[in-house]
């Protein structure tokens, strides 16, 4: 197998909730496994030849576990990939200042996209958009549509502190700022340390209250 993809490697100091052990294991280790099992798939074949029978056999657990969890395989990715861009409890309550949140939710994105491996499985899920819809929009549902709402609700807490201006347009902000981290990935441009600070810069005057809050 060569080892894990540089991106299932990125992922290994993800603090996972712990829950009630199954059949001696602890769910987190079963939940763990199964998570880098997919990834690897992913990265290695595609969405096209990923199996349940696959992951579970990759992971070492039996097929019940795996479908305990897991409907199918456009469940199954969606809910991985979900965990891996879609900001959860476990990380921490994001910063109170509007700006150093949106910081903070761009460079986890990016960190996400300019990983090895995550433009050749994005490729494949997008690949396989048009075979049928339950992927992409069980994709939407856990990962597009949920991270969305973190980001609206960010900007409108900022509108209640009063340092956003209460006529923001939510879909283009969101559009301009976390777009330009697909774009840059597209095109093979890594995003790189300043990016987020960046791109929220060229935005942030659409953004403020007034010509006291412009950074």
């Amino acid at each position: 197998m060569g080892g894990h993809p540089p991106l299932v490697l990125s992922l290994r100091d993800r603090n996972d909730i712990g829950e009630p052990a199954l059949a001696g294991r602890p769910r987190a280790d079963v939940d763990v496994r199964i998570r880098d099992a997919t990834l690897e798939i992913l990265a290695e074949d595609g969405y096209g030849r990923l199996t349940m029978v696959g992951v579970a056999e990759r992971a070492g657990i039996g097929k019940p576990t795996l479908y305990r969890r897991h409907p199918g395989r456009a469940a199954l990715v969606a809910a991985v990939l979900a965990d891996m861009t879609v900001p959860g409890t476990d990380a921490g309550p994001l910063p109170t200042d509007t700006w150093a949140a949106l910081v903070s939710l761009l460079r986890s994105t990016a960190a996400v996209l300019d990983a090895p491996g995550s433009m050749t499985i994005l490729g494949s899920l997008l690949a396989q958009a048009g075979a049928g819809p339950e992927l992409i929009e069980a994709f939407r549902d856990a990962v597009f549509r949920p991270q969305r709402a973190v980001v609206h609700a960010t900007i409108r807490a900022g509108v209640d502190r009063g340092d956003v201006r209460p006529d923001v347009d939510l879909e283009a902000i969101d559009a301009m700022l976390f777009g330009s981290l697909l774009a840059r990935a597209v095109l093979g441009e890594a995003t790189g340390e300043r990016w987020p600070e960046r791109v929220l810069g060229s935005a942030w005057p659409a953004l403020a209250a007034g010509p006291g809050m412009v950074r």
